[in-house]
């Protein structure tokens, strides 16, 4: 992520668009929506705070794309298409080949009961 992302925040609208601005400038529309105001200024626009759905990250905007995009995140941290299966390392099964074998489960249950 770049230096210009990590300054931008997304205020996204009920209607589903998306006003990305520096986080400073923000900051001023959360005082506002805090102090209970109907409406805010947003670059001499006026907007109904009942239809602003919340302010996020890039981070969080990025995994609801790819959450739209039928992309998902498993344990690991790691996304993948729709339909992947998720093969990485696990390292609490010994020898893990894709298959758990019986002494993996053994050794998750034995985990597991610790």
């Amino acid at each position: 992520m770049n230096d210009l992302s990590k300054n931008l925040y997304c205020l996204v609208m009920r209607n589903g668009i998306q006003i990305w601005k520096e986080k400073e400038r923000l900051e001023k529309i959360m005082l506002s929506l805090g102090s209970g105001q109907r409406f805010v200024e947003i670059d001499g626009e006026f907007v109904n705070t009942a239809d602003i759905l919340g302010i996020f990250t890039p981070q969080t905007m990025e995994e609801l794309n790819r959450r739209k995009n039928g992309q998902w995140k498993c344990e690991y941290g790691q996304w993948h298409e729709r339909h992947d299966k998720c093969e990485h390392w696990k390292p609490e099964l010994e020898n893990w080949t894709g298959k758990t074998p019986k002494s993996g489960l053994r050794r998750v249950k034995e985990i597991i009961e610790s």
